[in-house]
Formats: structure tokens, sequence, C-alpha cells
């Protein structure tokens, strides 16, 4: 079991050590250039930003769906509509993303991630504005320390 004890630290003190940036799309994105800068940044998430905003979350998963669809023997309305029109990041988008805030205990920011399965999570300013982020990874690694 890790030792680390995560209860005690806030956001925005584990963000002055483990500085990360977040992979964004605009929100006119294609899922091909979505894909490409998931691959890119061998990444599973990207956020959906409109104006220095975040408005949504892709996963990589969601993105693979659209793009592979034609492969599929069962589709959904929205795959047989993407095959008629390129869908782009603000259509596909989850509006309803997990995020943290700078004053959030790391412990809640965790149990978050591991919750909604998000590797990346973002750190949003109370305009929502993108912060940062946290990686489950960085995380791991600091509890093994």
């Amino acid at each position: 079991m890790i030792e680390q004890d995560f209860s005690s630290i806030v956001v925005t003190d584990w963000m002055a050590i483990h500085a990360e940036a977040a992979v964004v799309v605009s929100v006119d994105a294609t899922m091909k250039d979505v894909a490409r800068t998931l691959l890119e940044n061998h990444s599973r998430d990207a956020y959906v930003v409109e104006n220095s905003i975040v408005v949504g979350h892709l996963g990589f998963a969601n993105v693979t769906n659209h793009l592979l669809a034609e492969h599929r023997p069962i589709h959904t309305h929205r795959q047989l509509f993407s095959r008629v029109t390129e869908p782009t990041a603000g259509e596909i988008m989850d509006p309803h993303f997990a995020y943290a805030r700078c004053d959030e205990s790391l412990c809640d920011v965790i149990h978050r991630q591991l919750e909604r399965d998000v590797e990346t999570l973002v750190v949003l300013a109370e305009n929502d504005e993108l912060l940062g982020a946290i990686k489950l990874r960085d995380l791991v690694a600091e509890s093994l320390k």
C-alpha cells in the first residue's frame, strides 16, 4: 500500500512543485486533429477550450469511437451522422467534466480522478481558465518515494 499522505496538501502546493500542462484542443478541431494531438502528447485526455475557457473533455476512447465508427457492426445516430459530416470537438466533447480548483485537498482530487477514470485532471481558476493539470503518474511516482 502507498504510504504518502496527500490529505494535507492542496492543489496550489502540488502544482508549485509538479507543474503540468493539459492537452488542449480548440472547440472547432476535427476528430482527426484531436486524435493526432492525443497521440503526439501520449495522453488519454484532451480538454476543449473556447476563448481561453475550458468548456469540455474528450477521452481517447470517445475520439476513437467516432474515428473508427464505420468498422463497427452497430451504429448510434451520432456515429451515423458523423459519417456524413465531420464532427468537431465542441460537438463531441463532454461538457460535464471533472476538474480541480486551487484550494482543494489533493486527496479529494485523487478520488475524483480515480472515480472518473481521468489520467489528467485540469485545474481551473474561478473563471474556468486553465491553470494547469494534475497527472496520476506524478501522484503515483511521488507516492513511491
